[in-house]
């Protein structure tokens, strides 16, 4: 599928947790694509890949929550904006929504494939734990859904799969979220490394930083 050095995951995730304290989403998409063979960062919202290979599209989301309990926890991840005219079907135009913007990319950047990678991660003192889950992009067009107030169920299940969030949402409007099960048997890399906090640096501390650099 891809491949991914640890020990530069592992480094680069110690470099930045400790100079944000909290890695941002477009660092991570950074840290994975620089961490990929082969890989190079894309950025912006434009595409559905954050990141691409040679041949494969990189669809990268990082969630910052806690670790649950157990070995399985489920998570609603943001995928992309999903702006749609009132008239036209919420559910066909998700699942439209969805597949042109793989295949926007796919075409762009003369790929073959998509995978998505989802990070896991929280900052817990001066430890910054990690988990990151490698899976092939879902063909979502050729899945069989059921759809009501904006929601897909797969057949069969009672859960909703795919929701798109309407105008008057408060927060993440036409927003599409998916919902994932994690296993943390099924992660490709995971990890807890010491990490100091300078997000909360001191004023003094960060001012003779700065002298210093400018001297170097």
């Amino acid at each position: 599928m891809i491949s991914i050095d640890g020990d530069a995951l592992e480094s680069l995730v110690w470099y930045y947790s400790e100079r944000e304290g909290i890695i941002q989403p477009e660092t991570w998409e950074k840290i994975i694509c620089q961490s990929t063979k082969d890989g190079e960062w894309i950025g912006g919202d434009t595409y559905m890949a954050d990141g691409k290979t040679l041949y494969c599209g990189l669809n990268i989301k990082s969630i910052l929550k806690k670790f649950t309990k157990g070995d399985t926890q489920t998570i609603s991840v943001i995928q992309c904006r999903c702006p749609l005219d009132e008239n036209i079907d919420v559910g066909k135009g998700t699942i439209d929504t969805l597949t042109e913007k793989k295949n926007e990319s796919l075409k762009k950047f003369n790929l073959k494939s998509m995978v998505d990678i989802d990070i896991i991660h929280y900052r817990d003192e001066n430890n910054y734990n990690y988990r990151v889950f490698v899976t092939e992009h879902p063909d979502y067009d050729k899945e069989e859904y059921i759809w009501k107030d904006n929601a897909a169920y797969m057949v069969g299940n009672k859960k909703w799969k795919i929701k798109r969030n309407d105008a008057n949402s408060s927060a993440f409007q036409t927003c599409v979220l998916i919902k994932k099960c994690y296993d943390v048997k099924t992660c490709a890399f995971k990890g807890t490394i010491k990490s100091n906090n300078n997000y909360s640096i001191s004023t003094e501390d960060v001012k003779k930083l700065y002298e210093q650099s400018k001297v170097q």
